[in-house]
């Protein structure tokens, strides 16, 4: 399965992701934030990067167009429920034109297994 690098600044949604992604066979590094996402993607080899978009230091937007320089082959997953005052909609408008893929939160399990599958179900073990 698929080695996946999972940013996401709110602990218990990047648990439960964790959970999710873990169960269905997939490699699963974590990060708190798109600072250390960046770092960690930069410094070993992925299938795939699911990256929240608000987050503090590095937001999602910022991390996705410093991946595409890097790592232009590197698909990534787009993932946002807004925050105090933008929706979900308009937080993934720029990752749109950049991820490969998008998902507002809230998404079902299924919904994030099928994106994960489709940009890296490829990936042979």
């Amino acid at each position: 399965m698929a080695t996946i690098l999972l940013i996401e600044d709110m602990n218990g949604v990047r648990s439960s992701l964790t959970t999710v992604l873990k169960s269905a066979g997939h490699q699963v590094i974590e990060a708190e934030d798109g600072e250390a996402g960046l770092e960690k993607a930069t410094a070993q080899s992925f299938d795939l990067v699911i990256t929240d978009i608000i987050m503090p230091k590095l937001d999602g937007s910022e991390v996705i167009l410093a991946l595409k320089e890097r790592k232009p082959n590197l698909p990534v997953l787009a993932i946002s429920g807004g925050g105090a005052s933008v929706t979900a909609e308009n937080a993934l408008m720029v990752a749109r034109n950049t991820a490969e893929a998008i998902l507002p939160k809230p998404f079902s399990r299924a919904e994030l297994l099928e994106a994960v599958d489709r940009l890296a179900g490829k990936v042979e073990a």
